[in-house]
């Protein structure tokens, strides 16, 4: 296998990882979260995008968690569209 594309899967796997911890510290299911993302696109994507920074830059899931947790925009909209 191309040692590229192992690295960028390698990569994607981790931060879908990272992504179910933060969403697990949430309390909500990562696959409700994966249909948010897909019905509300635009401010849903660009949540997921600072997930994404925020992983890429070394906080962890938790840290991630308590900021989203937080934003109470965030936390009204998502939060109760994904609870378990």
């Amino acid at each position: 296998m191309d040692p590229i594309l192992f690295t960028t899967k390698s990569k994607t796997q981790q931060f879908f990882q990272f992504e179910k911890y933060v969403c697990s510290y949430l309390g909500i299911d990562q696959c409700h979260f994966q249909i948010y993302t897909r019905h509300h696109k635009g401010y849903a994507l660009l949540l997921r995008n600072w997930i994404r920074e925020s992983h890429d830059k070394g906080m962890t899931a938790k840290e991630v968690a308590k900021t989203i947790r937080s934003s109470k925009l965030i936390r009204d909209e998502m939060i109760l569209f994904c609870v378990k």
